[in-house]
């Protein structure tokens, strides 16, 4: 019996994305076609390079839910740009630079002011949501015209350029965060930051550098986010923020890790996005997606804890 508690323990997250998907094949004949399933994968490559970002900084030992806010105001400055006739390459570098300055703000705040890093990004969401109306003046910009969604949805051998994209972040950012120096010292950072600084490491120089990692992160999100809508929308980090923490958190579960990791944000961002992509096809009310992941979130932590003394917690 130990043995079964410890396998549902570990491949918690494995087991519900396999029993889903067998379950929408048998339910649509169409969930299973090849063309759905690469849009199942565009579909999710947002919601989990978002992620990737968000789990960066969680390895750091802290969390940045300013992305909502982040990403609408770098998404504004990129499209304003290209409609005044800017590059891309610059457009897209002015509006990373912004992005990387709110990253490193939010690390003065955690690091020399000493603030929760939780409530702390939520001051600095509402405060770029509310630089986003003033910039704009509350009105979404339009890219029709200005920028072709082919450079970044076009396909290569077959394959969408998106996902592509994000399985190239997946292997660089796994690698980074669990097999290079820097990637184990951002770990024992941000699980216990005396013992690192007995090591002779710094925290304040780690944090802020997965500070600084994520934001390039939530700007790639940006662009991404952009170019889907043809626009930069007020909603684009707002959408992003619920299903980017369920992501995360979910994420800890696989392999009964209980911490932030790279190929545990892969596995929820798919599986969020198989059911919002099946709930589409079978024609579900909106509403019962929102539902469905709170439940998916919860099933997930609660297997993965099954005769657990010491419960598998999330950590920022």
């Amino acid at each position: 019996m130990t043995s079964l508690s410890t396998y549902i323990q570990k491949y918690t997250v494995f087991i519900i994305l396999i029993v889903l998907f067998v379950i929408f094949s048998l339910a649509s004949p169409t969930f299973f076609q090849l063309d759905n399933l690469m849009n199942l994968l565009v579909q999710s490559t947002i919601l989990g390079i978002v992620g990737f970002g968000l789990a960066v900084i969680m390895i750091a030992g802290e969390i940045d839910l300013a992305f909502a806010g982040v990403i609408p105001l770098e998404g504004a400055i990129f499209a304003t740009l290209l409609t005044q006739g800017q590059p891309l390459w610059l457009s897209g570098l002015v509006a990373l630079g912004i992005g990387l300055v709110v990253s490193y703000l939010i690390s003065l705040l955690v690091t020399r002011l000493k603030l929760v890093s939780f409530v702390s990004t939520i001051a600095m969401m509402f405060l770029l949501q509310g630089i986003w109306y003033a910039y704009t003046g509350g009105k979404n910009i339009y890219l029709e015209g200005f920028l072709d969604r082919s450079l970044v949805f076009g396909t290569f051998a077959g394959v969408p350029r998106v996902v592509i994209l994000f399985a190239a972040l997946f292997v660089i950012l796994y690698i980074l965060t669990e097999q290079t120096p820097f990637g184990i010292h951002l770990r024992i950072v941000g699980e216990d930051p005396e013992s690192a600084r007995t090591m002779g490491l710094n925290p304040t120089r780690f944090k802020t550098a997965g500070f600084l990692i994520g934001g390039a992160i939530f700007a790639v999100g940006a662009f991404l986010s952009t170019a889907r809508m043809s626009g930069a929308l007020a909603t684009s980090g707002a959408n992003l923020l619920l299903p980017v923490m369920t992501a995360a958190f979910v994420g800890q579960t696989v392999l009964g890790m209980g911490r932030p990791n790279i190929p545990g944000v892969l596995l929820a961002a798919l599986l969020l996005g198989m059911i919002n992509n099946a709930f589409v096809i079978l024609r579900l009310p909106f509403w019962s997606v929102p539902i469905a992941e709170g439940v998916i979130l919860i099933i997930a932590i609660s297997l993965a804890n099954i005769n657990q003394r010491d419960l598998v917690q999330i950590s920022m």
